[in-house]
């Protein structure tokens, strides 16, 4: 297909999260076939939890999804179709995440930066729904009986926060000095 609205639109993605990748102490982004490209790998490189051999959570560094915006992305979205979990650990621990599924609210035509940050939130734990247990109800149950200063794990933002100061020399006034 070549519309040429979502050929534009791909092409803004493509340039604003390679622009976020960049400006991210946290996130790589591997565009892959297609010019411009229609699917990503995104790895997080940030706190999240997956199951231990207990069965218990531990905190792990490293997420990996693969992201497809398909041809009809602008006007209806599949989650399932448009995440999948793809590791490394075999059993992330998140209400929200059982493999390949990713549960995540994603309205046709989101932006790709927009799913980047969601994905990071849900993985770092900003983002939590347990009201139906989602896609992994121990994950929902243990979060529940979690107190909340515990959350988010990572507290790095996605994107590196740019500081820009101005500095003007002070001149001395000619004001009079006391007697």
């Amino acid at each position: 297909m070549n519309d040429p609205v979502y050929q534009g639109f791909l092409m803004r993605q493509f340039e604003e999260a390679t622009a976020l990748a960049r400006q991210s102490d946290v996130l790589e982004l591997a565009p892959q076939d297609g010019r411009p490209p229609n699917r990503y790998l995104a790895h997080f490189q940030c706190k999240g939890l997956v199951r231990d051999g207990s069965g218990g959570p531990v905190e792990f560094n490293h997420l990996l999804v693969g992201i497809w915006l398909p041809e009809d992305y602008l006007r209806q979205v599949n989650p399932g179709q448009v995440l999948t979990y793809l590791g490394p650990a075999p059993q992330p621990w998140h209400p929200q995440i059982r493999p390949p599924f990713i549960c995540a609210h994603i309205p046709p035509g989101t932006r790709l930066t927009d799913v980047l940050h969601t994905l990071y939130d849900l993985w770092t734990y900003n983002l939590v729904a347990v009201g139906d247990n989602g896609l992994n109800p121990d994950a929902a149950a243990w979060y529940r009986q979690q107190h909340p200063s515990r959350f988010p794990l990572e507290r790095r933002p996605l994107k590196r926060r740019t500081l820009e100061l101005s500095a003007e020399p002070i001149h001395p006034t000619n004001s009079a000095a006391p007697a």
